[in-house]
């Protein structure tokens, strides 16, 4: 079994104002945590580390998901650093939600080993700056428990990792205008269902949130109505294919690595439309569906056999509101056409919860400018998954080996908000020209302890040739990837610039 301990929460934090830390880590999402296990290699044993975090427990947007999310890669490759999940589950096996959050709690157990940690949670931090001092400049903390703004604390940090992670947080029930209906979240689906037996459900959204609620529907009662609103419609990189099981490993599928190669070089950095198109034929579940958009999620062709045919409508469009009318509830389209819907149906907002907010998050650098602050963030990115550029920035960091080196960062958020074909295509070339680099710089011993890497499905040898050819096409790959994001900022107005 897993286990299922979890990090106590710090509502009673001792006194920490003035105190001094080898290392201060603020967030204990996935890019917190890998950002901690990475550091831990290159502090003294028994360094002294504090970690910060505004939930009770570590685990990130895992503490709040809803109940039937699922990861849609294989479990072992996510993970903190290269901890293994200690369980004997099939290597193909989805972990739920608490089983997540329980692992990534475990990883703390790992680091104590080697440092001497301490914990606060239920914290609120206000800032973290470099600053100059009498010890030359150092990291400034300031920080207060979560409801009590007066419990201000300062503490200073030789080196400090902000690891913000993507601007997430809690979608809200639609605002619909009609009575007759029941609007809800994710969160809130399963009591839901089981209060109203034979209500219809409305899905809103086509993304991965909206295909694993339609899922967790007919799980539920495979006789229950469910329709889908799914917009422009999305498309789902193909696991079954991609992502073989058995004696597949070794003879289908390819490298994710090579997958993200092909995805950058579609892209000439004018082309969004057209490299998304290409990828929807090549590698996706539905490949002759003309869905609009691609957000990096998995499915099995499985699944989505089971969408298609438990769905009893699918709605290519936006739903604007939902109103009452003497023929009963209607739903109203932003096409213009209104559609009659049952008494008591219920719309799930299937919309995301990423890049929500009314404003942008606050745009800081990577590094800060004698290196004492390191920011895990999406408006300077590393990486779209902050999870492997909390791994690699952290060792780059602490080898001196971030600065000069060909990294670019990328406004993630800033250009899903303005495009987000064009930040597929974007974050695909980053992702792929800062891996060129890192394997370029890093010691083959240590890029094999990225539990991370999607590469690792697949045998040793089938990693190592495409590791040679990798490396073969290095050149001609980092400067085409460099054209794409250099053509990006320029076309949308965004910064995608070498890490200097």
């Amino acid at each position: 079994m897993l286990d299922q301990s979890s990090e106590p929460s710090s509502a009673n934090l001792a006194d920490l104002d003035g105190q001094v830390f080898d290392l201060v880590v603020i967030g204990a999402g996935i890019a917190g945590l890998n950002a901690l296990y990475a550091a831990a290699e290159y502090l003294p044993k028994g360094a002294r580390v504090l970690l910060l975090d505004q939930k009770a427990t570590p685990g990130g947007m895992w503490n709040t998901a809803y109940d039937y999310v699922r990861l849609h890669q294989p479990h072992p490759m996510f993970t903190v650093g290269d901890l293994k999940w200690g369980w004997k589950k099939p290597r193909g096996y989805l972990a739920a939600r608490d089983e997540v959050q329980s692992h990534l709690c475990r990883s703390l157990s790992s680091v104590r080993e080697k440092i001497e940690l301490q914990t606060g949670f239920l914290q609120t931090v206000d800032t973290c700056d470099e600053v100059q001092t009498d010890q030359g400049p150092m990291a400034e903390i300031v920080f207060h428990a979560n409801d009590h703004e007066a419990s201000k604390q300062i503490v200073r940090a030789k080196k400090a990792v902000h690891a913000s992670g993507l601007n997430y947080q809690l979608a809200a029930p639609l605002p619909l205008t009609s009575e007759g209906v029941v609007s809800i979240i994710p969160q809130d689906l399963k009591a839901t269902l089981a209060q109203n037996r034979d209500s219809p459900v409305v899905v809103v959204g086509g993304g991965k949130t909206g295909m694993d609620t339609v899922l967790a529907v007919l799980a539920d009662n495979a006789e229950r109505k469910v329709s889908l609103i799914q917009g422009t419609g999305t498309n789902f990189f193909n696991r079954t294919k991609f992502v073989p099981t058995g004696l597949k490993r070794w003879t289908s599928g390819e490298l994710i690595s090579r997958v993200f190669r092909d995805v950058a070089l579609m892209n000439n950095g004018d082309n969004e439309e057209e490299a998304l198109a290409m990828f929807r034929r090549k590698y996706t579940t539905d490949p002759n569906a003309n869905h609009g958009v691609f957000l990096y999620g998995l499915q099995s062709e499985e699944e989505l056999a089971k969408i298609k045919s438990g769905l009893t409508h699918t709605h290519v469009d936006y739903l604007a509101d939902v109103i009452d009318t003497p023929k009963g509830s209607q739903m109203v389209m932003r096409s213009g056409t209104h559609v009659d819907v049952a008494a008591g149906t219920i719309f799930v907002n299937c919309t995301g919860s990423f890049f929500r907010s009314e404003t942008l998050t606050k745009d800081e650098p990577i590094l800060s400018q004698n290196d004492c602050v390191l920011r895990i963030n999406p408006r300077s990115g590393f990486h779209f998954l902050t999870s492997v550029a909390g791994f690699f920035l952290t060792h780059l960091w602490f080898r001196d080996q971030l600065r000069g080196q060909g990294y670019y960062v990328l406004d993630h958020e800033g250009l899903f908000r303005k495009n987000r074909n064009a930040w597929v295509s974007a974050s695909a070339a980053q992702a792929y020209m800062n891996q060129v680099i890192a394997v370029q710089n890093l010691p083959l011993t240590l890029l094999d302890r990225c539990g991370l890497d999607l590469d690792r499905w697949y045998p040793l040898p089938r990693r190592m040739a495409g590791l040679i050819r990798m490396k073969s096409s290095a050149a001609s790959d980092i400067a085409h990837c460099r054209r794409v994001l250099d053509r990006t900022a320029e076309r949308f107005d965004v910064q995608s610039a070498p890490l200097d």
